[in-house]
């Protein structure tokens, strides 16, 4: 239900047909070893079922927008299908985020949502598509990223699930963040923290400190939930949340924002 779906039945279906068509005329061809009528209408059906597909995906597309506008004005959002450098320029200054979702030349941001009021607890939203390639192939993933704006100093620190293993770790005393040499693990047991499960990479020992209870026990709700891995970044001024690889609906959109705002009142900052 929170992550978005970029595909429908009349999509699944036109797109199975093309491949069917396709390999039909193959066939055909393999059979008859010449261009005939049958192979004709066979090419001229494949045509029109790819054809079909390209409006479904496009007509998804459409909606897609369509339905983000009106989230915008229903939680008093400015919505900009285009970013431009300026609007994302903060979304840039998150060093493991830009490691895991923005490498170089490959990624764009899709849109953002930006709050109306100046002075509010709501989120910045935008989406960040990431190209990764494998052999000759490559796939884009999409990420909304959701950015929370403090006052005052904090610690930096990454909050990562899972493992963020380097061979150059085996020779150092400290495991640090791969790539990212001034943030290193810091070992933190109280309130039960999750670290079978998050690795938490900081440049200041005393980030024990900025964790609190409440942060903490829901970090552990949300695992035990089976919610999506959460990962969770600080630039000394401001934090970002997201999910690696998701892109949600509109009512996942809505669950985020109030899990992380959540998350963020709970540490117990002034903003």
């Amino acid at each position: 239900m929170n992550e978005y779906k970029a595909v429908n039945k009349n999509l699944v279906t036109f797109i199975m047909l093309t491949v069917f068509a396709s390999a039909l005329i193959g066939w055909v061809f393999w059979i008859g070893g010449k261009v005939n009528l049958l192979l004709v209408i066979i090419f001229l059906f494949d045509i029109a079922f790819f054809l079909g597909a390209l409006y479904e995906y496009n007509k998804i597309k459409k909606q897609r927008i369509s339905d983000l506008r009106n989230f915008a004005k229903v939680r008093n959002y400015k919505f900009y299908e285009n970013p431009t450098n300026d609007q994302i320029a903060e979304f840039r200054e998150f060093k493991a985020m830009s490691k895991i979702l923005m490498p170089k030349s490959s990624h764009a941001f899709l849109n953002l949502f930006m709050p109306k009021e100046i002075e509010t607890k709501e989120p910045w939203i935008t989406t960040v598509s990431t190209t990764v390639s494998s052999g000759e192939y490559s796939s884009n993933y999409f990420t909304q990223v959701y950015k929370f704006n403090l006052n005052g100093e904090i610690p930096v620190f990454v909050l990562s699930g899972g493992y963020n293993f380097s061979f150059s770790n085996i020779f150092r005393a400290k495991n640090v963040y791969h790539g990212i040499q001034d943030l290193e693990e810091i070992d933190i047991e109280k309130f039960n923290f999750p670290k079978n499960k998050y690795k938490l990479y900081s440049s200041d020992e005393n980030i024990k400190d900025f964790f609190t209870k409440e942060f903490i026990d829901l970090l552990n709700t949300g695992l035990q939930k089976k919610k999506a891995t959460i990962y969770m970044e600080s630039n000394g001024k401001n934090i970002v949340f997201f999910n690696r690889f998701k892109r949600h609906s509109l009512t996942g959109l809505s669950f985020y924002i109030n899990l992380f705002s959540v998350l963020i009142e709970s540490l117990k900052l002034s903003k």
